[in-house]
């Protein structure tokens, strides 16, 4: 069951999170608390678990308790769900298919309170953009509310901000990977490296040739148990974001991220593939900006003026399939989400569980991540190995796996694997399911991946 994939298709499309009800009175294992959310969505989610067999002999009685499978008493449980940005400009989507949904987030509450036994500690938290408005976030989807209300009743659980800029009391650790990274292969280039709207002197001063460090949160490393949330969508940069891409949010400081490289590919960069006056001077304007911190942004707006008179606007800052950088940033996160120790260490054996559950019920296309159009899918998925998960769903939007970085490469690492299983089955509510193709939703990738990803 480790590495397998579970499919819940609820046949729903939407969110409902405006009824109140008490588990305790229709589940015979529920929590005594009154809290405002979808109850389809909850009961789907609780058949999945029961469909994977968690605890198998108590299902169905007030003793069951899924998570016990992999949550002990006295356990540090994370809970990361997907809260990147406070608002959805596409113009056909909005925040369902932006972030990922309290009427997901709340079992995962519930069932990790069973499991705890009100021992050990629950944290729920992300690291947005720097641009999120947090209180908005939570406000919106009743994080906020719903969280001191557990508390107010004696369950305690804390929400937190990982970003380091807006939580200055937020304890960090460097991890250094170094020669161990997925950078190290392009590391003599490091000088363009890059992130857009980060400073890129703090950038450089850690990711150089043979030094590649990243900041965790202390919370983050003291954790146990790790479950993530994510909100699956297709990705401008990555090109697609469900496990692997989610744990990029629990970094403290974007700075420390590689996400592209300056320039062209005929100069050692992956920014955007021709060669271009224009973008030359736009990305040399942009990197001299974020090096010095200098006001320039008017010679930068003037040059996307004219890049947009060209037509010539559709690979930027990485955004394109020939982005070679960002695959090995997700999959360093990932060797530290599993290897590192609680002092930020990297160790052979696997130091934390990881349960991964995705929010498909309104999923993400276009340009995502932050200006995706909403997409009705209606499917919950789960598995303890985020690598396998992201195959499926790769599948399930019907892209070429192959061409996608993070998942290709992923599965060749040599050292710290994220995946240390190529075989693996996947389920759904009728049991072993022979073709993934039954779930193909032919979703609508980002403009610089548009021509490339479609099988």
């Amino acid at each position: 069951m480790k590495n397998d994939v579970f499919i819940q298709d609820t046949k729903l499309n939407s969110y409902n999170n405006d009824v109140f009800f008490n588990p305790s009175q229709l589940f015979p294992e529920g929590l005594d608390i009154n809290i405002q959310s979808d109850l389809e969505i909850y009961k789907n989610i609780r058949q999945l678990f029961i469909n994977m067999k968690l605890d198998y002999k108590n299902i169905g009685t007030k003793n069951w308790n899924p998570f016990g499978y992999f949550i002990k008493e006295n356990d540090n449980v994370v809970i990361k769900p997907n809260l990147v940005y406070h608002v959805n400009n596409s113009k056909f989507g909005d925040m369902d298919s932006l972030i990922t949904n309290f009427a997901v987030i709340r079992p995962i509450i519930d069932y990790t309170i069973i499991a705890l036994k009100k021992t050990g500690s629950i944290i729920v938290g992300d690291a947005p953009v720097q641009e999120c408005d947090f209180s908005e976030v939570i406000k919106y989807n009743n994080l906020k509310i719903s969280i001191e209300k557990y508390n107010k009743l004696g369950y305690k659980i804390e929400l937190m901000d990982f970003r380091k800029n807006n939580n200055n009391s937020l304890e960090c650790i460097e991890v250094s990977l170094n020669e161990d990274s997925s950078l190290a292969e392009v590391d003599k280039y490091w000088k363009q490296f890059a992130i857009s709207n980060y400073d890129l002197k703090m950038m450089h001063s850690h990711h150089q040739e043979g030094i590649h460090k990243y900041l965790f949160p202390k919370v983050i490393l003291n954790a146990d148990v790790i479950i993530n949330l994510p909100k699956a969508k297709t990705h401008r940069i990555a090109g697609f974001t469900a496990c692997l891409k989610n744990f990029v949010g629990v970094n403290a400081k974007k700075e420390y991220l590689p996400h592209h490289r300056n320039g062209n590919i005929y100069h050692n960069g992956d920014e955007y593939p021709e060669k271009s006056l224009i973008k030359y001077l736009q990305s040399h304007v942009k990197n001299y900006t974020y090096l010095h911190n200098k006001i320039v942004d008017f010679t930068n707006l003037g040059l996307r003026g004219v890049q947009k008179l060209l037509k010539k606007n559709r690979y930027l800052k990485g955004c394109w399939y020939g982005n070679d950088t960002i695959w090995r940033t997700i999959l360093d996160i990932n060797k530290i989400i599993l290897y590192a120790s609680k002092d930020g260490k990297m160790q052979d054996r696997q130091q934390r569980k990881i349960f991964n559950l995705v929010d498909m019920i309104v999923s993400g296309e276009g340009e995502g991540p932050l200006k995706p159009n909403n997409k009705k899918v209606g499917l919950i998925l789960v598995s303890f190995n985020q690598l396998n998960l992201d195959q499926t769903i790769c599948h399930i939007m019907n892209f070429d796996s192959n061409k996608i970085k993070f998942l290709k490469n992923g599965y060749k690492l040599k050292k710290y694997k994220i995946s240390k299983s190529y075989k693996f089955k996947v389920f759904d509510q009728d049991g072993l399911i022979d073709n993934i193709s039954k779930y193909n939703r032919n979703f609508i990738p980002s403009d610089g991946w548009i021509d490339y990803l479609k099988k």
